[in-house]
């Protein structure tokens, strides 16, 4: 008999068992032992225990899911009534907490259950071994060539050749080639990049999306940078892109930017224009921009400029391509220098 039976026996908790049933921990039993009396009950009891001997029992008592009424009748003996009574409470690890928390408070009552119960490590991508052809496809959606290749690896095999039917055949030849190629990945990479998939699986099988607009970050990236550098990636895109370089090129220069030409440049760009096609520009644009158009012509244009607004509403097709061709012209200008770009472009000026 072991020491802990000894105890419980000692204290009339549980009874020496048959010779046919010491195959199975006593640490366990005894774990069933104060499933089966509840919460309460088993804190007490667990008061008595020495701390070696509670990690042992604890140790148990979480992987506890079911007991059946034979063994309870047996652990318990003239207390089956107790066991009809309690069948239906919870084993497990919030067992254990709850016990636990009652016996010594929660705070000891953690340290015990991590103690006793290393955290799970789950191993990496595991989280898609219930995925179908559909969701990985989702979740491979924009993805680099060599991050495909990495997940797939770890695919069931007929999940993988699945998804691998599904791709072009360019694309298919190159994962494929990969595939073969494919060596050893140095674990924490391994496991960033899991851990990157299933944040990005969770929020597809949430209906959450993070949608990032690759272009406008590299606008916004460009628009740090020095002109020469700026000048180098634009080039690099003209050449292999030129649709996508002149989209970048229009989002580099916005009406934002406008508020920050200087006035002398803008006055004399803005008496090339008529009063309705001003009135157009500053038709649902934001105050501070209404503000730096009007301050910049004379007071009776101005207010010429607002009365023609007012009496001669404008469509919205027409609004946007006066203020696109307004935008264009500057943006061409500022490319050739004529002006400056207050708080963008002076850090650059040698």
């Amino acid at each position: 008999m072991t020491d802990i039976e000894s105890e419980m026996l000692k204290r009339g908790l549980i009874k020496v068992p048959s010779a046919d049933q010491k195959t199975e921990s006593s640490y366990r039993k005894v774990a069933k032992f104060l499933y089966l009396i509840g919460v309460e009950q088993a804190a007490q009891v667990l008061k008595q225990l020495k701390p070696e001997q509670i990690d042992k029992v604890v140790t148990e008592l979480v992987t506890i899911r079911h007991i059946d009424k034979d063994e309870a009748t047996y652990i318990l003996s003239e207390f089956s009534a107790l066991y009809e009574s309690s069948k239906n409470s919870l084993g497990g690890i919030q067992t254990a907490e709850s016990m636990l928390t009652k016996a010594f408070g929660a705070e000891k009552a953690s340290e015990i259950l991590k103690a006793a119960v290393p955290e799970k490590q789950t191993k990496p991508f595991e989280f898609l071994d219930s995925a179908d052809v559909e969701k990985i496809a989702q979740l491979l959606d924009k993805e680099l060539p060599a991050t495909k290749t990495l997940v797939i690896s770890q695919l069931r095999p007929k999940l993988a050749a699945e998804y691998i039917k599904t791709l072009p055949a360019e694309e298919k030849k190159d994962i494929i080639l990969r595939l073969a190629k494919l060596k050893t990945i140095l674990p924490e990479v391994f496991r960033q990049v899991s851990n990157s998939m299933q944040e990005k699986y969770q929020r597809l099988q949430t209906g959450k999306t993070d949608l990032i607009d690759g272009r406008a970050v590299l606008a916004e990236i460009l628009r740090k940078i020095d002109p020469a550098t700026e000048h180098d990636i634009l080039q690099n895109l003209s050449d292999s892109n030129p649709e996508l370089e002149q989209n970048i090129r229009e989002r580099l220069f916005t009406l934002e930017d406008i508020l920050g030409i200087n006035n002398s440049y803008l006055q004399k760009k803005l008496s090339t224009l008529t009063d309705d096609t001003v009135a157009k520009l500053i038709t649902g644009k934001h105050e501070a921009f209404i503000e730096k158009i009007l301050s910049n012509v004379s007071k009776n244009r101005a207010y010429y400029i607002q009365d023609e607004k007012k009496t001669n509403p404008s469509t919205l097709k027409e609004v946007n391509e006066v203020t696109n061709q307004f935008l264009t012209e500057l943006r061409r200008a500022w490319e050739r220098g004529e002006f400056i770009i207050e708080g963008r472009d002076e850090e650059w000026v040698p």
